[in-house]
């Protein structure tokens, strides 16, 4: 799936939510698939291999036949080749190749398993949004182990031992933050 030519779900599904209307049909009939499984690879260049399977253990043979023939359909309309779409048994097979945006792909189908996802989506993504930058600001992040990375560890893993021989309580206060968080300790 070429991620340079993005597109724009909202703008897609609304047009085709036009057309429905147009022909006096409310609304179809989406299946929430009741397994996901999604594996990616980043290679140290960046380049990235998605593999997600979405499986619908919970419908009857010829409602699946139908749903996977029109998922099939969709995903090559809007990209996918369909060398890299398997049917599965009970589900389906997607890889994708391209850079880390990839992971987007599976986002939707994790965020509808949700049945309340309309009246939380801009909460969930201001958390996600919050989390991100909190990472950010917490780790300088590493994709790979090199001289720099390796460097940089090291000399973090130094400054980190000195600080806490100097304040021993450093850790317990951590410890607390956790509990405070989760309501359970670290291991």
């Amino acid at each position: 799936m070429d991620l340079s030519r993005h597109v724009d779900a909202s703008s897609l599904f609304g047009e085709i939510n036009d057309v429905f209307k147009k022909y006096g049909v409310s609304k179809g009939v989406g299946f929430v698939p009741d397994r996901l499984e999604v594996t990616m690879n980043r290679a140290a260049s960046g380049a990235c291999t998605l593999i997600y399977r979405e499986f619908f253990t919970y419908l009857p043979t010829d409602v699946m036949a139908i749903a996977m023939g029109n998922a099939i359909e969709f995903l090559g309309s809007i990209g996918v080749p369909k060398e890299k779409i398997k049917p599965l048994g009970g589900g389906v097979e997607v890889t994708l190749e391209g850079d880390a945006r990839i992971a987007y792909f599976p986002m939707l189908e994790l965020l509808i398993q949700d049945r309340g996802v309309v009246g939380n989506i801009d909460l969930a993504l201001d958390g996600l949004k919050g989390s991100i930058r909190s990472l950010m600001e917490l780790f300088d992040f590493a994709w790979g182990w090199d001289s720099v990375s390796e460097a940089m560890w090291r000399s973090n893993i130094e400054k980190l031992d000195e600080v806490i021989k100097a304040n021993p309580g450093m850790q317990a206060e951590i410890e607390e933050i956790v509990k405070k968080h989760t309501g359970k300790k670290p291991d």
